[in-house]
């Protein structure tokens, strides 16, 4: 169930993510790095920005903002359990 508080702690908790690198997010969430990429790739336009790149991981893609919102969410998880 969401309200308020949580919705403000969540939205910290991205803010806090989006200031680590790509590779700190897959490390934090045990992801492996088979690549990383500058270059938009299919649907997964992104500015070129190094910290940034895109994560290619066996068969799955995720920018940075995506891992960042994992992050967010596992971290906010493990508080709330």
């Amino acid at each position: 169930m969401s309200n308020m508080y949580n919705d403000i702690l969540l939205e910290r908790y991205y803010d806090d993510a989006l200031e680590l690198t790509t590779t700190e997010l897959a490390k934090a969430l045990d992801l492996p790095i088979d690549a990383l990429g500058l270059k938009p790739f299919a649907d997964t336009p992104i500015k070129p920005i190094v910290g940034q790149e895109i994560l290619f991981t066996g068969y799955d893609i995720f920018t940075h903002d995506e891992l960042a919102v994992k992050v967010a969410n596992q971290t906010f998880e493990a508080g709330s359990a």
